[in-house]
């Protein structure tokens, strides 16, 4: 019987087709970014020799990145677009937190006229010229708070967020009522310790959501000293390179934005590995209770 099951055990020629497929697909979905990196790199007489698509550098090049660095206002939109992250990922998790606390208590009263209000909003929003209104009407258009106060819930991941309070014991929370613990001390001492993997799931989502912020600043922003990542990005693809600066040789335009791909790029990529472990454990456990 041990025999028969380790050969039942050894995978067969369909298993092969499926890693082999599986490994394509990977490769299909990495090398767009990978060709990106090793543009910003190249030299531009070997991007025109192969035809646009290089699959190595042939020579290692960094003046695109000391062109971008220096001229382009990068650094300038590096510090509002990590101050909106930061900041704004910290607004979304501290209202979604307490909103998701008071919800996930069933003795809650009207707590399905709440949900169902909730739901309605998250398929249904108010529009943009009503959303524009009150922006303006609170004054906080040209301020990067227009960015984030606004939007500092999501509905879908409240309740997320919320389900995965229901599936923390009821008992914990009435044990410390019991030793005199306020609600939000224990939202601070006991919901959010367990809840780490919902939490670094919403940090993640809201994090990357606050990097990428383009259609809001473009609405409510216009002082270029609050341009963002993507505005800088979006100004590289639409202007030539001579419009930004007057050197006499700078380098080639191709190169000028690859490299600001990856700067835009990189800190979520260098963040994103320590928060997966907890992403599909968050967004499972959080999909189902409830």
């Amino acid at each position: 019987m041990s025999g028969k099951s380790k050969s039942m055990s050894k995978p067969g020629i369909v298993d092969y087709i499926i890693w082999f497929l599986l490994t394509l697909l990977c490769l299909s979905t990495l090398y767009p970014f990978v060709n990106v990196l090793i543009v910003s790199f190249a030299d531009m007489k070997d991007y025109v020799q192969q035809g646009g698509v290089l699959l190595y550098p042939r020579s290692i090049h960094w003046d695109s990145y000391r062109y971008v660095l220096r001229h382009s206002g990068l650094l300038d939109a590096y510090g509002v677009t990590i101050f909106i992250t930061i900041v704004g990922t910290l607004i979304n998790l501290i209202m979604t937190s307490l909103g998701a606390y008071v919800l996930s208590n069933r003795e809650l009263p009207g707590r399905n006229v709440l949900m169902t209000i909730i739901v309605i909003a998250m398929l249904f929003n108010g529009g943009l010229i009503p959303t524009y209104l009150v922006v303006r009407s609170l004054h906080l258009v040209d301020t990067v708070w227009a960015l984030m106060v606004p939007f500092a819930i999501n509905a879908w991941l409240l309740i997320l967020m919320r389900n995965f309070f229901q599936g923390i014991p009821v008992s914990l929370s009435e044990s410390a009522r019991l030793d005199g613990c306020s609600e939000l001390g224990i939202l601070v001492r006991i919901m959010l310790p367990l809840s780490l993997p919902i939490v670094a799931t919403l940090a993640l989502f809201y994090g990357v959501g606050h990097w990428n912020e383009y259609i809001n600043v473009v609405i409510y922003i216009n002082d270029p000293k609050l341009s963002t990542l993507q505005l800088i990005l979006r100004k590289m693809y639409t202007v030539s390179v001579e419009q930004l600066d007057g050197d006499s040789l700078p380098p080639p335009v191709e190169t000028i934005r690859a490299a600001t791909v990856i700067l835009s790029a990189l800190p979520i990529i260098i963040v994103y590995p320590f928060l997966q472990k907890y992403f599909v454990q968050g967004v499972m456990v959080g999909s189902v209770k409830g």
